[in-house]
């Protein structure tokens, strides 16, 4: 049977291969936001009768059958008809048939389904978004916390998987904190700038000659303000999805290179980390083997997400202004990337409180293979007036013939730095023996980093509490917006329920 609410200008309906193609995936994702559908249409439907579109008559009857379809789907009775083509014929159809075309036809008056989708999409979103910073805020808590109780254990900081310098767990940890911090920032701000601004009462794209009152609906569903120029709400879907996107995208980047680093630590090469068994799976035929498959799949749901934001931007680049089918595939990537997203901080978040890190074994890695020559070269150019490269030059000599030898850092001594001294300035350096085993201790030679920012266990200290600082101040930010949105979102509700308990 033809869906006779949008019967008029085709006379056939479509066939069954369009049907299943335009529709069957779409509306997968739609049984996601049937709430978020009904929550804008009691809205709109109070404006509507605020402003004497349509009498208090008619918009008790049609609230009733929008609560009527929240308590259905909330008890998952309520199911969308793929014939209807989305959630929002679905619950007009169901209004219909509860209180007749007369009353329930008046619905869609002044609003498109244009306006309609990103309505349902940032109302769905606002509450994603926030349940992600939320668990965000927590993990990077829970990161800083751990730094704090690891000041002093050193670790080998890498550059191109090769041992580089002495640093601290405290400070590898601060360092992820850190990026996840701007990831926070950004999320935010994507969430604020078109999220957090009402689309609805754009209609199709020009908007309407009906009196709506567009700021009324935004104040009734918690919007900061009104999205303004309709022609830019339409074009504006997937803008508003891409930015969101990419700042996810970044933070699950920060989050796989995190699991890669848990990874190779797990591994019996450098043994730094072991993943607890509630985090890892074994072999169906290694029976030795306990493997990393949740830091894995981390890594491959940002791999996932980065594929789904260049969806989203390579449908943005290919299209004209205005609303084309086009954006309903943003819509899969979206809300994709989004529970990806969740799924994510929330194993993380158990991943890292279960982790054990192994502190002798990376004090002993950074103890054998030079990873304070650097620190060597500094003083050597410091304490003989040498031009650090020169200084650079006698360092790299004796670590050679060091190697050659078989010596590791703590066999070093005065007489070998004056071997490399001799061969590179052809002359010996007059420094303190008990100095050069000083700087080449791991633990002592962090002590000595002056640098802001470095992993000097004072400084990293200063920079913990100054993350904390920014993290309370964002925790009482989100704890404030949340708020704002369940206020809001009771208010609708009592005047929804005034409407229909008057008589």
């Amino acid at each position: 049977m033809k869906n006779w609410l949008l019967a008029g200008r085709t006379e056939k309906k479509l066939s069954k291969e369009a049907l299943d193609f335009l529709v069957s995936d779409d509306i997968e994702c739609d049984k996601l936001i049937v709430e978020e559908d009904v929550i804008g249409s009691e809205a709109h439907v109070l404006m509507l009768l605020d402003k004497g579109i349509i009498s208090k008559n008619e918009a008790k009857k049609i609230l009733q059958a929008l609560e009527e379809v929240k308590k259905l789907y909330r008890k998952g009775r309520f199911i969308l008809k793929p014939e209807l083509e989305d959630v929002h014929l679905n619950i007009e159809q169901f209004i219909i048939d509860k209180v007749g075309v007369e009353v329930g036809g008046k619905i869609h008056t002044g609003r498109s389904r244009n306006d309609q989708i990103i309505l349902d999409l940032r109302l769905y979103l606002r509450k994603r978004v926030n349940n992600i910073l939320s668990l965000l805020l927590k993990f990077i808590k829970i990161l800083l916390d751990k730094a704090e109780k690891n000041l002093k254990t050193v670790l080998p900081a890498y550059t191109h998987l090769q041992h580089a310098q002495p640093t601290t767990l405290a400070h590898w940890l601060h360092a992820y904190a850190e990026m996840l911090l701007r990831d926070y920032g950004r999320i935010r701000e994507a969430y604020m700038r078109l999220l957090n601004l009402n689309p609805l009462g754009a209609c199709a794209i020009a908007g309407t000659s009906w009196p709506i009152d567009r700021l009324k609906t935004a104040n009734l569903l918690g919007f900061k303000d009104v999205q303004e120029n309709s022609f830019d709400v339409v074009s504006s879907r997937g803008e508003d999805a891409a930015e969101l996107m990419f700042s996810l995208t970044l933070m699950l980047i920060h989050l796989s290179r995190f699991s890669s680093d848990i990874i190779l630590w797990s591994t019996y090469e450098f043994r730094f980390a072991e993943i607890n068994d509630s985090y890892a799976m074994v072999s169906s035929v290694m029976p030795q083997k306990k493997n990393p498959d949740v830091a894995e799949l981390i890594r491959g749901k940002a791999a996932s997400a980065l594929s789904q934001l260049t969806c989203i931007l390579e449908l943005l680049r290919g299209l004209p202004s205005g609303y084309f089918k086009d954006l309903q595939e943003s819509k899969i990537s979206t809300l994709k990337v989004v529970e990806d997203s969740l799924k994510v901080l929330r194993v993380i978040t158990g991943l890292i409180l279960t982790l054990k890190f192994d502190k002798n074994r990376m004090l002993k890695l950074t103890q054998e293979n030079f990873s304070t020559a650097v620190d060597l070269a500094d003083m050597v150019a410091k304490k003989a007036g040498l031009p650090f490269r020169l200084a650079y030059r006698v360092v790299g000599t004796l670590v050679k013939n060091s190697l050659n030898e078989g010596k590791k850092p703590q066999d070093i001594t005065l007489e070998d730095l004056n071997k490399a001294s001799m061969k590179v300035l052809g002359r010996k350096l007059n420094l303190n023996e008990k100095e050069i085993k000083r700087v080449l201790n791991p633990l002592e030679s962090i002590k000595l980093k002056a640098s802001l920012g470095s992993p000097n266990p004072r400084e990293v200290l200063r920079m913990i509490k100054k993350s904390r600082i920014k993290l309370k101040m964002e925790e009482k930010s989100l704890k404030k917006e949340v708020k704002r949105l369940k206020m809001a979102e009771e208010k609708l509700q009592k005047l929804v329920s005034k409407v229909i308990m008057d008589k």
